[in-house]
C-alpha cells in the first residue's frame, strides 16, 4: 500500500481514514488539507464544503493536474486557504466534495485515480 500523510503530520493514512480526516476538518473550518506520499507526491484538497478543487502534483512546485467536472455551470466561492485568502472557481475546475473524497479515498488505498473522474493537465500549455 502506498504511504500518504497529512503533510505536517507523520502517521500512515487508509483511504477511509484520509477521508474521515477531511470531513473533520471541513466540519472544524480547515478547508484545505495536503497530503504527501513518501516518494515526494502532493495531493492538495480544498473546498468550499459543497465543491472541491482536487489538485495532484509530482513534488512541490509542480503544475501538476487538477479533477475537472467538465459539464458543470456556473461558479462558486468559499475556498477558504489555511493563509486566509478565500477563491472562487469556475465549477467545471472543481468536483463534488464526494467525489473528491473518492478521488482521496482510492489514490491513498489502490495508488490510482477513479476512472470516472476527468483530470486536467496544468503542464500543458494553452494553444
Amino acid at each position: 500500500m502506498a504511504s500518504w500523510h497529512l503533510a505536517q503530520e507523520r502517521g500512515q493514512l487508509t483511504g477511509d481514514g484520509a477521508v474521515t480526516l477531511l470531513r473533520e476538518r471541513v466540519a472544524a473550518g480547515e478547508l484545505e488539507a495536503w497530503l504527501r506520499h513518501h516518494d515526494g507526491r502532493v495531493l492538495g484538497v480544498v473546498t468550499n464544503g459543497n465543491r472541491a478543487m482536487v489538485m495532484a502534483m509530482e513534488e512541490p512546485g509542480d503544475p501538476g493536474q487538477h479533477a475537472v467536472d467538465p459539464d458543470a455551470e456556473g461558479e462558486e466561492g468559499g475556498y477558504r486557504l489555511s493563509n486566509g485568502q478565500v477563491d472562487r472557481y469556475d465549477n467545471r475546475e472543481t468536483v463534488p466534495f464526494g467525489v473528491a473524497l473518492e478521488v482521496v479515498r482510492k489514490l491513498v488505498d489502490h495508488d490510482r485515480w477513479p476512472t470516472t473522474v476527468v483530470w486536467h493537465d496544468d503542464r500543458e500549455l494553452p494553444p
